[in-house]
């Protein structure tokens, strides 16, 4: 009876630790989804922006210390992985990864766009030591340096043909740059020499370095290697670990206390400038391949499957965060910027009495669409390959979520004529119209609340830098400026009376301002300042399209084109074989575009604009504006 009892307590207690290991799988299923893509790298913007990088061109960011996290993958059509990420202040940021990768934002990551670095290798980690300075490694003992914030990079002579896997500098001068079997490199010229510290009794692969100060850093490694220094890494020490696993990511938020993770979801804890290691629990079984810091206490981790842990206490206690993942959002324009096309062949024009066309094929043929309004529209916006917005006259506001197949009439509390609306979001948007009006959406248009513009004057376009920065242009030589989202705006300074119908963004700092008695405007400093270009003509010009910042073409009266390739220094004329205005100009590629206007005129090129050709329709009905998406 007693040998009974005992083989029933076994029993009980056997499943009892089936479903303690259930429950454990449970939870760590949530946490860490299998279909997820592994982060390789992140960094805190400012004190509550982070961002994450990783694997297909996988972002991801919070503005809320870590709490929350919005992710986007294959961001501006990348699919390999983005390995370092850095941030020259809350805005500038840049992203290093694959076959010499380069982004960068300046919106504190909200976009990115692509740079040129002129790197075959992967590119692993970066560094700015101020706002202008950079160093980038990578594989093959590739060192890239940049001295004017990101705009160009040079080679440096590393010494070593090895993998380099992170960077610190601890003041302009003083770097350190560990890699592959035990390499560690040292400059006090900002790279433009590096000194070989590497030491044949450690050749394990390091893979991260971090300092506090100019004196005390830590180097983390294979087989949980820890080195530390006290003297500006020109001696290391060995520091046992306690572990064999390997360790990514250093980080030393404040003097005394230190960070490292790595494989089978470690963190080790210092509080002691980089010596005595304490292992810390995690919520998570999945291998950490990095962490950041706002501060003593709040830090974040990410690594494999999608993994994103928190931390309030210093390390001593994590919570799991599942990031979500949303569509990338293209701004008004179809494109980021010049050169980025939407790889899209679908084009939508407005026009008269409510009137939508939309064609297939890269405009060769156009199909009306069914419209909820009779109104003229005046405008169309894509957001992205689905949602587009579209106003008019009367305060009409139209919204598609599906590509343009059908629409619905939105609430604008307004019957003044609207003429642009641009998003920054798909959920955030501004639409402007006659005596000043401005309407801001944060929740894709159900609602729109009037802002204060601070002119009665008509406005006519609107072009953004980023979620905070951009302007109106307008009648009377208006130009409106915000740095706000568009919550207040500034009177800025035009040179010109003349009415300005379009503004177009041209790079991350220049503008084209188009509009009556043939005037162009450039700005190359984001709107502070303008300057005039002879444009060869008195006609109206109502629009303009970059296919880069050299590469330029205005449409305006009776039927002119006007072309540029050295960015406005010298306008010629394009023949158009129209004599309607034309209203609207976009571009699918470097060789295909289209334009519309008056009498229902469709013209479409595939020579880069060379000679443009009448594309026959059914509807005469005049055209005001065009969207690719």
């Amino acid at each position: 009876m007693q040998k009974q009892k005992q083989h029933i307590s076994w029993l009980l207690l056997l499943i009892c630790c089936m479903m303690i290991l259930v429950v454990r799988e449970f939870v760590y299923s949530q946490t860490a989804p299998s279909d997820g893509v592994s982060f390789q790298a992140i960094t805190f913007a400012d004190a509550n922006t982070v961002v994450a990088v990783g694997d297909s061109g996988t972002i991801a960011r919070s503005t809320d210390m870590g709490s929350t996290w919005s992710m986007w993958r294959n961001v501006n059509h990348v699919t390999t992985p983005l390995l370092g990420v850095a941030f020259v202040n809350a805005a500038h940021g840049f992203a290093v990864g694959a076959n010499g990768g380069l982004l960068m934002t300046t919106n504190g990551g909200t976009s990115w766009t692509n740079q040129l670095i002129n790197s075959p290798t992967a590119l692993r980690s970066i560094f700015f030591s101020n706002g202008t300075t950079g160093t980038v490694v990578g594989e093959n003992g590739a060192i890239y340096h940049t001295l004017d914030g990101g705009n160009n990079w040079y080679m440096q002579a590393s010494g070593v043909n090895l993998a380099l896997n992170g960077i610190v500098f601890m003041d302009g001068k003083t770097g350190i740059a560990v890699g592959d079997h035990g390499t560690i490199l040292r400059t006090t010229d900002d790279g433009n020499s590096w000194i070989n510290l590497s030491s044949s009794f450690i050749t394990y692969n390091f893979y991260s370095v971090s300092f506090n100060g100019l004196n005390n850093g830590i180097i983390v490694g294979e087989n949980g290697t820890i080195l530390h220094t006290t003297n500006a890494g020109i001696s290391w020490t060995l520091e046992p670990s306690g572990i064999t696993q390997t360790l990514f990511c250093a980080a030393f938020p404040s003097a005394n206390f230190s960070v490292a993770v790595g494989a089978s979801a470690t963190v080790l804890t210092s509080n002691l400038r980089g010596i005595n290691w304490l292992k810390q629990t995690t919520p998570t079984r999945n291998t950490i391949l990095a962490t950041a810091f706002a501060n003593a206490k709040v830090g974040v981790a990410v690594g494999g499957q999608q993994i994103i842990i928190r931390t309030m206490d210093g390390a001593v206690t994590w919570n799991a965060v599942t990031p979500v993942l949303e569509k990338p959002v293209t701004p008004a324009g179809t494109t980021t910027f010049p050169g980025e096309f939407p790889k899209k062949n679908i084009a939508t024009s407005v026009g008269t009495n409510g009137l939508i066309l939309q064609s297939k094929d890269f405009g060769v043929t156009w199909t009306k669409i069914a419209s909820t309004s009779e109104n003229t529209l005046m405008a169309i916006t894509a957001i992205d390959q689905t949602n587009a917005t579209a106003v008019g006259n009367g305060g009409v506001i139209l919204r598609t979520s599906d590509a343009g197949a059908s629409w619905i009439t939105q609430l604008s509390s307004t019957t003044r004529p609207l003429f642009r609306s641009y998003f920054t979001s798909i959920d955030t948007g501004i639409v402007i119209g006659d005596y000043g009006i401005i309407l801001k959406t944060m929740n894709s248009g159900v609602t729109w609340m009037k802002q204060s513009s601070g002119t009665i004057n008509h406005l006519r376009d609107i072009a953004f830098i980023d979620n905070k920065s951009g302007f109106a242009v307008g009648a009377m030589g208006t130009i409106i400026g915000t740095s706000d989202g568009g919550m207040t705006w500034a009177p800025q300074e035009s040179g010109t009376s003349s009415w300005l119908n379009a503004a177009v963004l041209l790079s991350q700092s220049t503008f084209m301002v188009v509009g009556a008695d043939g005037i162009i405007l450039r700005s190359q400093n984001k709107g502070k300042t303008w300057a005039s270009q002879v444009s060869g003509t008195t006609k109206e010009l109502f629009n303009a399209f970059g296919i880069d910042t050299s590469n330029i073409f205005v449409v305006g009266a009776e039927g002119l084109i006007l072309h540029t390739q050295d960015g406005g220094t010298k306008w010629t004329e394009v023949r158009s074989q129209s004599t309607y205005d034309l209203r609207a100009i976009q571009f699918f590629d470097e060789k295909r575009g289209i334009l519309v206007g008056a009498g229902g005129t469709i013209l479409r090129t595939t020579n880069g604009g060379t000679s443009w050709m009448k594309v026959d329709t059914d509807f005469p009905l005049s055209l005001f504006d065009l969207t690719i998406n």
